[in-house]
C-alpha cells in the first residue's frame, strides 16, 4: 500500500503518483496503515510512536470523523499488568471526564491482539514546542497553568493523580474564541487512589525533570504531588529552564528530594516577587508547605495574577520578542528543537504526537532534552514512512477490515480517499471528513455494479454464468446497504448515548466542581484556625509560666484562655461545615461514579451488536469483489475495440465514472 504525503489518499503498491496532486506517493512501511481497528476506525497515518505505544491517525468509517487512536505495542500486550495499566488510561479519563482533558471514547482489543484506545483528535502543539521560542509572557503562563489546574481539580476529586505532569503532556489549542485552550493528556500511569495498585511500592513512575519528591522517597502520594509538577512547568514557562541544575539525570532525581530550587529570579531578573513565591511554594519538599490542593492551587494563581496586572504592567515583554532567554539543556547549552512544520503536514503531525508516556525524540531516556537535538516529530517527516520500532508487528499481508472496491470507471483497483484535506477549525476539535463515495464504500460498490451492468446491456448478449454473477451481486449490494443501515443505526444510538453521558458527567462535574472548591476554601478556613489556636495554647502557657514565676498578671492569661474558647468554638462550626461538605462531595462523586458505570455497561452492550453488525458488513462486502470482478472480465473480453457500423455504440469499458 502506498499513500500521498500531501492529502493522506491510500493506493495500491502499484501506483506512483497521487492523481489528485500529481504528489509522487510513499510506501506504507507500517503495517497497521489502512488497517481498519475495531471495526470502524481505519487508520490513515501514524502520528507518534515511543517505547510503549504508538498513535495514529483515524477515521471512523461510520461517522466519518478524525479519531486518535493509541495502541500498546504487541509484545507489552501480552503482559497482563502492562495491558491493564494502558487501559486504565481510558477508565480514568472517563471517570474525570473534564473539558481541559483529552477525552477516550472507547477502548478494546482486535483479534489479533492489538490493545488500543481511542482518542478525540485534538488539532493543538505541545507546550514543548512552544517552550522552544523562550519564556511566556507572566499572564500567558498563569492562564495555561490555571486551565491545567481545573483540570486537575476535577481528576483530584474522583481519586485520580495524573502522575507524570510534563509539557509534552499538554497540549495547546488555538481558537478563534479563546487562545491557548489547554488539554491535558497521557493518565497511561494515572494512580486512581480507590484502585488496587499494579506495582510494587518501589516502582518510581513520572519525568526526572518534574518528578515530585515523594516519588523518589516511595512515600504515600496524592494529589500536592501533581501540584509539584505544575510548579515545575510554571517555572520552565516563566523562566525558560529547569528548577535545578544538573550533570545527568540521576542527579536531577537527587535535587529534587535534598535541595533547594534556584530562585526563578536568578534565571530571569523580571521574575514578580509574587509569581516567585507562588512557584517556590508549588516547589516545596514537604507536601504539607505547598497548596493544600489544586483548588487552593487556583485561587492563589489568580491572587498572582491580580498582583501582576495587565501586561504593561510587566513591560509588554512578548514571548517571541527574542528578549527572553533560550531554554537551557545541559551544562547550559541551548537546545535547538527544529519547529518549522510544512503547513500540510502540521494539520496531522501536530496535536497529540508528543501524546505518548515515553521519552520524546532528541531526549535522553529521562525526557530530558538534549543539545542540539531535532525534533523529528515536527520536521514533517510522514510518520507512516517510518518502521514501527516493534518486532513483534506481522509485516506483509492484506489491510484487515473492509473489502475496497474497484473503480466503477473499470479502470483498475483505486482506493477510496482515505481523508480529504484536514482543514481544522480552531473550534472543531474533531473535524468531520467527507468522503464523496459514501460511508463504508457502499456507494461506491453501487456505482461499480451500475456501471458494470451499463456495459453488459450494451453488449448483445451474456453467457447464463455471468447473469447469474449479476443476479448474485444485486441481492448481495441490497443486502450490504441493509447492513450499512443497520450499523449506522446502532452507531447513532452509541453516539446519542455517548452525549447523554457527556452532559450529564459534566453537569453533575460542575456540582462537583462548585462542592468541592468550597470544601477546599472551607478547609483553609479550618486550618487558620488550627494554627491561631495552637498560637493561643503556646501563649497561654507562656503566660502560665509566667505566673508560676511571679511574673504577669492573672488578667492576660484570663483572656487568653477567653479568646482561645472563642477559636475552640469557631473551629468546631469550621470542621461541622466541613464534615457536611465532604459529605456531599463524596455523594456527588459516587453518584457520577454510579452513573459512569451504567453508562458504560450499556455502551458495551450497544458496541458488541455494532461489532456484529460492522462483522455482517465486512462479509458481505467482501462477497460482492469475486462476481463482480468476474462481470468485469466479461466486459472487457467481450466489449469491441471498434464499434461495427451501424451497431448502437455503448460506453467504452473506461468512460463511465
Amino acid at each position: 500500500m502506498k499513500v500521498c504525503p500531501r492529502c493522506s489518499e491510500l493506493y495500491p503498491d502499484d501506483a506512483d503518483q497521487c492523481p489528485k496532486d500529481a504528489t509522487p506517493l510513499r510506501t506504507v512501511l507500517d503495517p497497521l496503515i489502512g488497517k481498519t481497528v475495531g471495526g470502524r476506525f481505519r487508520l490513515i497515518q501514524r502520528l507518534g510512536s515511543g517505547g510503549m505505544s504508538s498513535v495514529y491517525l483515524a477515521r471512523h468509517v461510520l461517522i466519518d470523523r478524525l479519531m486518535a487512536i493509541k495502541t500498546l505495542r504487541r509484545d507489552l500486550a501480552r503482559d497482563p499488568v502492562q495491558r491493564d495499566r494502558f487501559l486504565r488510561e481510558a477508565r480514568a479519563v472517563n471517570r474525570i471526564n473534564h473539558e481541559n482533558i483529552v477525552e477516550i471514547s472507547d477502548f478494546g482489543e482486535t483479534e489479533d491482539g492489538l490493545v488500543y484506545l481511542v482518542m478525540e483528535y485534538v488539532p493543538g502543539e505541545p507546550l514543548l514546542k512552544l517552550l522552544a521560542d523562550g519564556p511566556f509572557i507572566p499572564l500567558r503562563a498563569l492562564d495555561i497553568a490555571e486551565q491545567c489546574g481545573n483540570a486537575l481539580s476535577r481528576a483530584h476529586q474522583m481519586n485520580v493523580i495524573h502522575r507524570d505532569l510534563k509539557p509534552e503532556n499538554i497540549l495547546i489549542v488555538q481558537r478563534r474564541d479563546r487562545r491557548d485552550y489547554v488539554k491535558l493528556l497521557d493518565f497511561g500511569i494515572a494512580k486512581i487512589l480507590d484502585a488496587p495498585s499494579l506495582t510494587g511500592s518501589q516502582q518510581i513512575f513520572g519525568t526526572p525533570g518534574y518528578i515530585a519528591p515523594e516519588y523518589i522517597q516511595s512515600t504515600d502520594i496524592d494529589g500536592r504531588a501533581d501540584i509539584y509538577s505544575m510548579g515545575c512547568i510554571l517555572y520552565e514557562m516563566v523562566t525558560g529552564a529547569l528548577p535545578f541544575d544538573y550533570e545527568y539525570p540521576g542527579d536531577l532525581l537527587v535535587k529534587h528530594v535534598t535541595e533547594a530550587p534556584v530562585k526563578p529570579s536568578v534565571r530571569h531578573a523580571d521574575v514578580h516577587p509574587a509569581m516567585e513565591a507562588f512557584i517556590l511554594r508549588c516547589l516545596a519538599k514537604d507536601p504539607d508547605e505547598r497548596f493544600r490542593d489544586a483548588f487552593h492551587f487556583n485561587a492563589e494563581l489568580r491572587a498572582v495574577r491580580e498582583r501582576l496586572g495587565p501586561d504593561s504592567s510587566w513591560g509588554g515583554l512578548d514571548e517571541k520578542s527574542g528578549t527572553h532567554a533560550r531554554p537551557r539543556g545541559r551544562e547550559g547549552s541551548d537546545v535547538h528543537l527544529d519547529t518549522s512544520v510544512d503547513g500540510d503536514q502540521r494539520r496531522l503531525f501536530d496535536g497529540i504526537a508528543q501524546a505518548l508516556g515515553e521519552p520524546r525524540p532528541g531526549t535522553t531516556p529521562y525526557g530530558v532534552p538534549l543539545p542540539g537535538s531535532r525534533d523529528t516529530i515536527a520536521e514533517g517527516i510522514p510518520r507512516e514512512d517510518l518502521s514501527l520500532e516493534d518486532p513483534s508487528l506481522e509485516k506483509g499481508g492484506s489491510p484487515a477490515g473492509l473489502a475496497i472496491p474497484e473503480s466503477p470507471a473499470l479502470d483498475g483497483p483505486i482506493a477510496p480517499a482515505a481523508i480529504e484535506a484536514v482543514q481544522a477549525d480552531p473550534e472543531t476539535p474533531t473535524p468531520l471528513v467527507r468522503n464523496r463515495f459514501g460511508l463504508l464504500g457502499a456507494t461506491r460498490w453501487r456505482q461499480r455494479y451500475d456501471a458494470i451492468a451499463q456495459h453488459l446491456d450494451a453488449l448483445e448478449a451474456s453467457p447464463p454464468e455471468i447473469a447469474h454473477a449479476m443476479a448474485f451481486a444485486a441481492r448481495t449490494l441490497e443486502e450490504l446497504e441493509e447492513a450499512v443501515a443497520s450499523a449506522q443505526a446502532y452507531q447513532e444510538a452509541v453516539e446519542a448515548l455517548n452525549e447523554r453521558a457527556r452532559d450529564f458527567r459534566g453537569t453533575l462535574g460542575r456540582a462537583l466542581d462548585q462542592v468541592a472548591g468550597r470544601l477546599s476554601a472551607e478547609r483553609g478556613v479550618f486550618e487558620a484556625l488550627v494554627m491561631r489556636r495552637n498560637s493561643l495554647r503556646a501563649r497561654r502557657e507562656a503566660a502560665r509560666m509566667k505566673l508560676r514565676r511571679g511574673e504577669g498578671s492573672e488578667g492576660e492569661a484570663d483572656a487568653l484562655l477567653w479568646e482561645l474558647a472563642a477559636v475552640d468554638e469557631e473551629l468546631s462550626g469550621a470542621g461541622q461545615r466541613c464534615d457536611e461538605l465532604e459529605s456531599q462531595r463524596a455523594e456527588l462523586a459516587g453518584e457520577l461514579d454510579a452513573h459512569n458505570e451504567q453508562f458504560e455497561t450499556q455502551r458495551a452492550q450497544l458496541v458488541r451488536v455494532l461489532d456484529a453488525q460492522m462483522l455482517r458488513v465486512e462479509g458481505t462486502a467482501a462477497g460482492l469483489r469475486r462476481p463482480l470482478e468476474q462481470a468485469e472480465a466479461h466486459v472487457r473480453a467481450a466489449w469491441p475495440a471498434t464499434p461495427s457500423e451501424g451497431a448502437e455504440s455503448g460506453p467504452s469499458p473506461g468512460s463511465v465514472s
